[in-house]
């Protein structure tokens, strides 16, 4: 018996042994917390069984389209085009494995610090790959050995607990220098990490609450008056 146990609305699927023939179970979460039903897919007729998977089907190729409305895409052989490519995306994602499940226990997402290293073997991973398909790295844009690292650690979480381990250690091994002393502090550079502070901070808008303080009108002063 294999179980896929979800939250909330989600959808368990079990396989049963029913009768010698296997089955499978499908329980479904109704909507406002109504408790759920179980629907059998092995007592299901061939149409009612299709049908039931086109819809599911339909469901799922249409996910993630709400940013594709009428304002975002006036022109509506555009806006048609954008809901095919993403349909078809979709259904890509489908084939390969990457659909998110409804209910599934997310992946921990990796820290900033893991990631940073992460990317920073992957990089090199993917410089190593391009010499040794002869592609002279300086021919190449950063942003692409950025774009192909990124997808190589999607297909590689090996690389995530590599970054982790590498991390691990460095903690428990200290540096055995004074870096104080050997590293100086450049003044030029200083001041103008400063000054882009200050024009940062002179750029930043105001917030809603600022927006609404508005200066009080400053008092008329009594004007001379002349003798008649």
């Amino acid at each position: 018996m294999s179980n896929l146990d979800t939250d909330g609305d989600a959808t368990t699927i079990n396989h049963v042994e029913a009768e010698g023939t296997p089955s499978t179970i499908v329980t479904i979460g109704l909507k406002n917390a109504a408790g759920t039903i179980e629907v059998d897919t092995a007592r299901l007729p061939d149409d009612v069984y299709r049908e039931a998977l086109m819809q599911g089907l339909k469901v799922i190729a249409e996910r993630a389209m709400s940013k594709i409305t009428k304002e975002a895409y006036p022109d509506e052989a555009e806006r048609k085009a954008a809901i095919k490519a993403k349909a078809e995306l979709n259904v890509q994602e489908m084939y390969d494995g990457k659909t998110k499940i409804t209910g599934a226990k997310s992946v921990k997402k990796a820290s900033g610090a893991v990631m940073t290293e992460a990317m920073r073997l992957a990089r090199n991973l993917v410089k190593d790959a391009m010499k040794a398909n002869k592609i002279k790295i300086s021919t190449v844009k950063a942003s692409e050995i950025t774009k192909a690292a990124k997808l190589l650690i999607e297909q590689d979480q090996s690389i995530l607990a590599t970054a982790e381990a590498n991390l691990a250690e460095r903690a428990t091994t200290p540096i055995k220098i004074d870096i104080a002393s050997l590293i100086k502090v450049d003044p030029e550079l200083v001041a103008k990490d400063e000054a882009k502070k200050a024009a940062a901070k002179a750029n930043k808008p105001l917030s809603a609450k600022q927006a609404g303080n508005v200066a009080p009108r400053a008092k008329a002063k009594p004007s001379a008056q002349v003798g008649a």
